[in-house]
């Protein structure tokens, strides 16, 4: 049985994988902002809830003025650093879908159209499958 601390870092290891399958790094001006490196460090390292809980305390500001802006050419940036900083809260029932929406708006502003049933469902659903697909990583592992 997998502990809620393995549970966390094979889910950060898949949010970091639909990022990169997305190439949202793009949405980053190419460089990943610190909140992004942080969650990709803990998803490979050996951190907690409370690690994680604590990379959202301290990326909080950066995540706020993010929010704020409201220009059309940064909001694919702010929309990367809300969806990771929405999957640093507590609410683990939500972990992946809050993060789904946000990656979907990061795209939406990027012009990037996504064929089926919307945006939103293909993105929570390649999470869903990043996050299962690193749950059997660990059980062969």
């Amino acid at each position: 049985m997998r502990s809620i601390d393995e549970v966390l870092r094979a889910q950060a290891r898949a949010l970091i994988a639909v990022l990169d399958h997305y190439k949202l790094l793009r949405a980053c001006d190419g460089d990943r902002p610190p909140i992004w490196r942080e969650v990709e460090a803990f998803g490979t390292g050996s951190g907690s809830a409370v690690d994680l809980q604590s990379i959202g305390r301290n990326e909080a500001d950066t995540t706020a003025a993010a929010f704020t802006i409201g220009v059309k050419h940064r909001a694919p940036n702010a929309a990367v650093h809300l969806a990771l900083a929405t999957f640093t809260n507590l609410s683990p029932e939500h972990r992946l879908l809050e993060p789904s929406r946000w990656i979907a708006l990061a795209l939406a502003f990027m012009d990037i159209s996504i064929p089926g049933s919307g945006i939103k469902d293909e993105v929570y659903a390649r999470l869903e499958s990043a996050f299962d697909a690193e749950l059997d990583a660990g059980v062969s592992a």
